[in-house]
């Protein structure tokens, strides 16, 4: 640094002409603005020299070193460009000019023969600085030596912050500084090119933020090299005169609207020549068109492995020569598969994500071919599907101003400090309306209880019916608007819920009962118990307890908490007083699935390695995997479950419980989703050690609620019994065997438990409403009567009922104890 910074002060000082060589892009532009203001700042004699991307390409060419040195140029610090241009430096040394180079590009394996600034081979401690943050470092240092005003060294952080986000830097370490300390700079909106580039691009400085950087200001600059005249940036930036800078401005956004257009083509004929290909869904995908727009072939690259999953290039061909662009996938090193090809090309260069040559249009038949193997070769034939990443699980009243307050905490946002990724499981889309010339569309993310804005830029839909249950992927932001501040969220993906594994697509998940024998073992010995007494479970005055837990409480849905958990790879028990209810609305195993982590967790392979364990029997065990025990499952389950070391996701009812003390003990997590509805179920509801979170959804009263009225209530399921016998025997013949278990059981995608179907039929004998006949598969049973039925002559039917009653005086004396 020193001896560079006495090179050009000794330059400055003797009045010698001083040429700012930089590139093209906003790095480069910004770069430049800052060099060579701090250069006129100090006195010195300075001007700039901006390649054109078409006519000259990127970095020093020879015949540009010889026109600098024939219009006068003594020095030429280059910006943003120059540490591989070993030949050109050596040729601007011999025509007598001095040269310095900053620059910030990997190096190649000789460098320049001249000072050099670069922050990995000159040792800095943080090698990602970007060309502008090396040139404002410079000018600092400057500043400093020559005993000058240091205030620029401030105002040059709206520039360094902008080449930053623009050229995708990482936003770590000293970047995440740089950037942040950018954009306080930038909404002061004293550089009078910069307010202007803002206000034509509608965006309140007061509210700037990295984004911006990214998405509305970088690329107007970017634009001016793209379609015609880099430096009209540079102009931009140096400018003190407000109406120039608005001129400017508008030729920015200008350039920057013919760019999307052109770049609309391109991308449209790209695909279609695609299309046309011999194999349009190759390896690599690589496509030419006579006369493309060089300044967007890079862009619709871009677009192309987006799209695709696969390396693209696209070429622009003239009449001899072409000129294209090439972007990568993860896993690939994209300039060695292209070195692989260098027989083909007249020229290459870049590095493993990105890169750009030169091709005679002959070549590129064999160029595809030869590219597709180097690829194949590297990570083989198929397509790459981007990954997104979910940084959290949330949902409910969390999805809110508190939540998205706090991520912005977390700004500035860009490469290597993304925006945090998150999953609203199992919400639903309503409301879209299209936006933007029908090019964005907004709706209304609904979860759990809750509502919140949506926007999704770039579609018009999701390819799911309004209402369907999807998971959301999005990032949480403040949007604000005439005055008021609302969270937004900012949709990426939408991903529709699969139907559980049942009998046929689109079908309900299963629920898998106990078979026929168990069936009537239990409901003989239901409905042959003595009636009088409170109901197995019921009574006591304790509500709530955490027992060994550690209790935590938490409004989000349950979908949301049950995702939440099952991410983290622990064990997890879901207790509830409708499991089987709870099963179909989290989509069945195959719903609950979806959100286990993608390594293998304990006992999840099977003996071969390929699937779960399973038992001599073949009947899966819970080592690992995902179950349902509600009042109807098999004994063998229940057993199983607890015999096993709760290594994976159980969703039990409470009912469950009764007789089975250590049931939920060997699991990580129990996840309460609404009260118990007994003192008995609270305490076995809290067994062992770890922890226990309860959910205070609103919902989840009601919902313990509806589940007793089903089951101890009584009258709305026989109702449906009644009807069910009563049209069954139409052709004179009870109904028995099989038959008659079906019709006990009910509907499959709510099915009843024997000891329901016992209650049930009990009570419609006791007020003659039906005979029942046998026992087992022998039984029989039929209506008698069509007469009004009074149920309260039904012991049976009034313990039931008083069971209910005293559940829900439980239920809410303990729902009335949440925090």
């Amino acid at each position: 640094m020193d001896e560079v910074t006495a090179l050009i002060l000794g330059a400055v000082g003797d009045g010698r002409q001083i040429t700012v060589y930089g590139d093209f892009d906003v790095d480069g532009v910004a770069a430049t603005s800052i060099m060579v203001e701090v250069l006129r700042e100090l006195g010195g004699r300075c001007d700039w020299f901006i390649p054109d991307r078409i006519e000259d390409g990127y970095g020093l060419s020879d015949q540009t070193i010889r026109d600098l040195a024939a219009r006068g140029s003594r020095l030429i610090v280059t910006v943003d460009c120059g540490v591989t241009s070993v030949d050109e430096v050596a040729l601007a040394r011999e025509l007598g000019m001095e040269i310095v180079v900053t620059d910030h590009h990997r190096p190649g394996s000789e460098l320049p023969g001249c000072p050099l600034l670069h922050p990995e081979v000159s040792g800095y401690p943080f090698a990602e600085l970007c060309g502008a943050a090396v040139a404002a470092k410079l000018a600092s240092s400057l500043r400093r030596a020559a005993g000058a005003d240091r205030s620029g060294d401030e105002r040059d952080l709206d520039l360094v912050a902008l080449a930053t986000v623009a050229d995708v830097m990482p936003l770590v370490g000293e970047n995440r500084r740089l950037v942040r300390d950018g954009v306080k700079v930038a909404r002061r909106a004293e550089r009078i090119g910069m307010a202007a580039l803002m206000a034509e691009a509608r965006v309140d400085p007061t509210r700037l933020t990295a984004g911006d950087f990214g998405f509305r200001l970088g690329p107007r600059v970017n634009a001016a090299g793209r379609m015609y005249r880099a430096d009209a940036g540079v102009e931009l930036f140096l400018t003190d005169s407000k109406q120039r800078a608005g001129e400017i401005a508008a030729e920015l956004g200008r350039a920057n609207g013919e760019r999307r257009q052109v770049e609309r083509t391109v991308e449209t004929e790209a695909e279609a020549a695609r299309r046309e290909l011999e194999y349009p869904d190759a390896a690599a995908i690589v496509v030419a068109g006579r006369d493309w727009h060089p300044g967007v072939v890079g862009i619709v690259a871009s677009r192309l492995v987006k799209k695709l999953g696969r390396p693209a290039v696209v070429i622009s061909l003239g009449e001899r020569s072409g000129k294209g662009s090439a972007r990568g996938v993860p896993g690939l090193d994209l300039l060695a598969a292209i070195a692989s090809c260098a027989d083909l090309l007249e020229g290459f260069g870049g590095h493993r994500a990105a890169a750009g040559i030169q091709i005679r249009p002959e070549k590129v038949d064999a160029f595809r071919s030869a590219l597709t193997d180097a690829v194949v070769e590297q990570i083989g034939p198929e397509r790459l599907d981007l990954p997104e990443t979910v940084d959290a699980l949330v949902g409910g009243p969390h999805v809110g101003l508190e939540l998205a307050e706090e991520i912005e905490l977390l700004a500035p946002f860009g490469r290597a400090n993304p925006e945090p990724g998150l999953l609203l499981p199992a919400a639903r889309i309503v409301d879209l309306e299209l936006i933007g010339d029908d090019r964005h569309c907004r709706f209304t993310v609904e979860t759990g209880g809750s509502r919140a804005a949506g926007i999704c830029f770039g579609r018009t839909g999701f390819g799911v019916a309004e209402g369907d249950p999807v998971d959301v992927l999005a990032r949480l932001e403040l949007n604000h608007w005439n005055g008021s501040v609302t969270p937004q969220l900012q949709v990426r993906e939408v991903y529709p819920v699969q139907p559980g594994e049942a009998s046929g697509p689109g079908s309900e998940p299963a629920i898998e009962g106990c078979g026929p024998e168990e069936w009537w073992e239990r409901f003989e010995s239901e409905i042959s118990r003595p009636v009088g007494g409170p109901m197995p479970g019921s009574g006591g005055d304790s509500g709530w307890t955490a027992g060994n837990r550690e209790l935590t409480e938490d409004p989000a849905p349950p979908a949301v908490l049950a995702a939440e958990l099952i991410s983290s790879g622990q064990s997890l028990a879901i207790l509830t007083s409708d499991a089987a209810l709870r099963w179909l609305e989290f989509g069945g195993e195959t719903g609950l699935e979806r959100f286990r982590p993608d390594e293998p967790g304990p006992g999840r392979p099977g003996p071969d390695g390929d699937g779960p364990e399973v038992d001599r029997d073949g009947s899966r065990r819970n080592a690992g995997g995902v179950v349902l025990i509600w009042p109807g499952s098999p004994e063998v389950a229940r057993d199983r479950l607890a015999a096993d070391d709760g290594s994976g996701v159980a969703v039990i009812d409470y009912e469950c419980l009764a007789g089975r003390p250590g049931l939920v003990s060997p699991f990580d997590n129990l996840l309460q989703l609404e009260a118990p509805g007994a003192a008995p179920e609270a305490a076995l509801a809290a067994a062992g050690e770890g922890t226990l979170i309860r959910s205070t959804d609103p919902g989840g009263l009601e919902f313990a609620e509806a589940a007793s009225v089903r089951r101890n209530g009584l009258t709305a399921e026989l109702r449906l019994l009644y009807a069910s016998l009563r049209d069954a025997a139409r052709d004179g013949d009870p109904a028995d065997g099989e038959r008659l278990r079906e019709i006990l059981r009910g509907e499959p995608r709510s099915p009843r438990s024997p000891e329901l179907s016992a209650r049930l039929l009990r009570v419609l004998v006791e007020v003659d409403g039906a005979r029942s006949e046998g026992r087992g598969d022998a039984r029989t049973a039929g209506v008698v009567s069509s007469e009004r039925i009074d149920l309260e002559r039904s012991a049976t039917f009034a313990a039931c009922t008083r069971d209910h009653k005293e559940r829900i005086r439980y239920l809410r004396q303990s729902n009335s104890q949440l925090s």
